[in-house]
């Protein structure tokens, strides 16, 4: 059984030269290890070469003990702010440059990044990601704008990844629920300031449970019956809750009612549509027995959030802790270390019973 790691973040630097507009930002060096990107006379972020070296990266994963790495596309510098032009622009370079990159290599899978706000252009790109390119995995940060996941904009996209086999991985990019700005200062706002680890450590699992919740009542993950979501850097504690609350609600009689007016008849329990969302565990969560005893058929799957400084982030000890939780057996520690995943991406890896 092999190891994946499905939350690393990726951003290779040399993609942005191959991105043609004015806006792009550039790249300055600090020291040899490290590296600061600025667009529009603003620092967005440091990064260490490690968001893009795969010998370093693979060091890394033979430390920690990962067979695989999935390399999803970083949340800073791709925002939805960005404007068509740019947006499209940066999507068409990491695109190229990330299959490019790991043409080859068995350890990696690369992820392709889409402009959402331009839905034609976003579509035509997920096309040629999956026909010419290879990628058979897309990250979206999260709705957009006042577009929630479930809404029918999103539609189209779903239609491709659904027809190729796609899945849908969800990563927001530091924002609480109700707030569809990707980085609220990055672009002028204080929203969270001074607490603005309030968005990581809470926003993620508040996200998460409303978009299911909108996923399943909107009844979009009938429309789209084969399509699977995944949930990233929020846990997996909320999970019982949601679907205990959520088949609560379709008991009640307020049920009845927005489903008379809404015209949406779910086919199954709210809780039976959780085969369809896989969720990343911390390697740390000292309840995860429970969480796999509770949630029958499990879909949860393990990621260490490299090669992030946050207090979410487990490497290089992911695989340690997890091997060291009390009440999984090996079995319920290879689905989450491995088997999940590979039924997520599609791998040639056969799922323990």
């Amino acid at each position: 059984m092999k190891t994946i790691d499905c939350d690393t973040h990726y951003w290779p630097i040399e993609f942005l030269d191959r991105v043609d507009h004015p806006a792009k930002g550039r790249i300055d060096w600090i020291d040899k290890k490290t590296v600061a990107f600025h667009r529009d006379g603003k620092l967005v972020h440091n990064f260490k070469t490690s968001r893009w070296d795969l010998a370093e990266r693979k060091a890394a994963m033979d430390e920690e003990g990962f067979d695989v790495q999935v390399l999803i596309p970083d949340n800073r510098p791709f925002l939805y702010e960005l404007g068509d032009a740019l947006g499209n622009a940066m999507a068409r370079a990491f695109n190229d440059y990330a299959a490019e990159a790991v043409k080859g290599e068995e350890r990696f899978i690369p992820v392709a990044w889409l402009y959402l706000p331009d839905m034609k252009a976003a579509v035509k790109e997920m096309v040629r990601c999956v026909e010419e390119l290879g990628i058979r995995a897309v990250k979206l940060t999260g709705g957009y704008r006042d577009c929630d996941l479930d809404e029918q904009p999103m539609w189209p996209l779903y239609e491709v990844a659904e027809h190729y086999g796609i899945p849908i991985l969800v990563h927001p990019a530091a924002r609480a629920f109700e707030d569809q700005t990707a980085h609220p200062w990055l672009i002028g706002g204080e929203r969270f300031a001074p607490m603005r680890f309030l968005s990581t450590q809470i926003g993620f699992p508040m996200t998460y449970m409303h978009a299911i919740t909108r996923l399943v009542f909107s009844g979009a993950v009938d429309r789209f019956p084969k399509l699977k979501f995944a949930f990233f850097e929020g846990g997996c504690g909320w999970v019982p809750f949601l679907m205990t609350q959520l088949d609560m609600e379709v008991r009640h009689r307020s049920y009845a009612a927005y489903s008379q007016k809404s015209g949406v008849t779910l086919q199954r329990r709210p809780s039976e549509y959780f085969d369809r969302f896989y969720v990343a565990a911390c390697s740390y969560e000292p309840y995860l027995g429970d969480i796999a005893r509770q949630w029958k058929d499990n879909r949860l799957v393990i990621g260490s959030d490299f090669d992030h400084g946050d207090p979410i982030a487990t490497w290089p000890e992911t695989v340690r802790q997890l091997r060291a939780q009390p009440g999984l057996d090996r079995t319920q520690q290879d689905r989450i270390l491995g088997g999940n995943a590979a039924e997520l991406f599609g791998l040639e890896v056969a799922v323990p019973a």
